[in-house]
């Protein structure tokens, strides 16, 4: 490409108004590279000749490569204004509007794509992920089905298939898609990871483990499969091999929501109320409105002897969901074993009065007559 920048060079010096000599310049040097340099001849080009389309789409791709998405949207946008069926320059503005998350223009621009290039399998595929990011499920499944039509090969297409079979709670067929993407790519964790997903759903739990443990082990650092073995794990009733796959989530992202709750479930699991404490506080912190977290940190609390602390966490539960029966009859037990009789006959007694279909009924009347 050198000899070329080179030749191109010089019959832009002599011929310094000639607009295509602008643009293969342009291109000589994008191959090359030097996209700062190619930026300019492009825009020499258009500058020449504003009705010149190509000028207009290679600015753009330029510009992206620079990283100025708008400004590559406004060159993609003049190429349209120029040629109105221009297919890939639409396609590329609906790239960018998803990149900058305007579902609406993105899917609007690959319908503009598809209008003028109807079996474009890109555009298809992508009209399908922007119309799924907008939980439009049906919509994005109609739209996959018609790029596997083109190509069934395709592995992306497939796996975005398997996720919106998924959303729609069609396991079996998900399961299909999921497996034609691993067989197409089975060294791409993140396919591998959705297969987990798809016996997940199927209730297939030897299935589900060996393709989050092949995702797992294709990205050390991948941590949605680790949360999920750490869960399966655990629900299975192997807190030790829950945990080893947890604490791996946990060196990668401390900050995950998921792995600190799940650490806190499997170390509250082994009784080891320290440490589990300090996983729920973690979690809480992130979503300090999550009932389900305070209500296990609290019994973390009161399990470690750590009664008014385990108090205080009922109490905060039960200021942000009155209805939480359980928390109400534990926060009694945790009142009477503090010693405060009063109080846990009054949270229990209040309790029988406004459910008194609670089901742990029985224990509470039997707690009220012993205080």
């Amino acid at each position: 490409w050198d000899n070329a920048v080179t030749e191109l060079k010089e019959a832009n010096r002599l011929d310094p108004k000639n607009y295509l000599y602008a643009f293969e310049l342009g291109r000589a040097l994008f191959n090359a590279r030097k996209f700062a340099d190619a930026r300019q001849a492009f825009e020499t080009a258009t500058a020449l000749n504003a009705n010149f389309e190509p000028a207009w789409y290679n600015l753009g791709g330029t510009l992206r490569v620079l990283v100025r998405p708008d400004d590559a949207l406004a060159a993609y946008r003049k190429a349209v204004a120029v040629k109105p069926d221009y297919a890939f320059a639409h396609r590329e503005i609906g790239r960018l509007l998803f990149a900058k998350g305007d579902l609406p223009g993105a899917i609007t621009a690959f319908n503009r794509a598809l209008q003028f290039m109807p079996t474009d399998g890109a555009s298809l595929r992508e009209l399908g992920v922007a119309q799924s990011a907008s939980g439009d499920y049906k919509a994005a499944e109609a739209s996959f089905s018609k790029a596997l039509a083109i190509s069934s090969e395709d592995d992306l297409t497939n796996y975005n298939m398997a996720v919106v079979k998924l959303g729609l709670n069609k396991n079996d067929e998900a399961l299909t898609y999921a497996q034609k993407a691993v067989s197409l790519a089975p060294s791409n964790p993140v396919y591998n990871y959705t297969l987990g997903l798809a016996y997940e759903a199927q209730k297939n739990v030897d299935g589900a483990i060996t393709a989050y443990t092949k995702a797992a082990g294709l990205d050390k650092k991948y941590v949605k499969p680790r949360i999920n073995l750490g869960g399966l794990y655990l629900a299975n009733g192997f807190p030790d091999k829950a945990l080893d796959y947890l604490l791996e989530a946990y060196t990668t992202d401390p900050n995950s929501f998921e792995v600190n709750n799940n650490l806190g479930s499997a170390y509250a699991r082994k009784e080891l109320w320290d440490k589990s404490i300090e996983h729920y506080e973690r979690a809480l912190a992130l979503e300090p409105k999550n009932g389900i977290v305070r209500l296990n940190l609290a019994r973390s609390y009161v399990s470690a002897g750590k009664l008014s602390q385990g108090r205080d966490a009922y109490l905060e539960l039960l200021k942000l969901d009155p209805k939480n029966w359980d928390a109400q009859f534990e926060l009694g037990k945790t009142f009477a074993a503090l010693g405060d009789t009063v109080s846990a006959k009054q949270r229990l007694t209040d309790l029988i009065n406004k459910n008194p279909s609670y089901e742990r009924r029985g224990e509470a009347e039997k707690i009220i007559a012993g205080l």
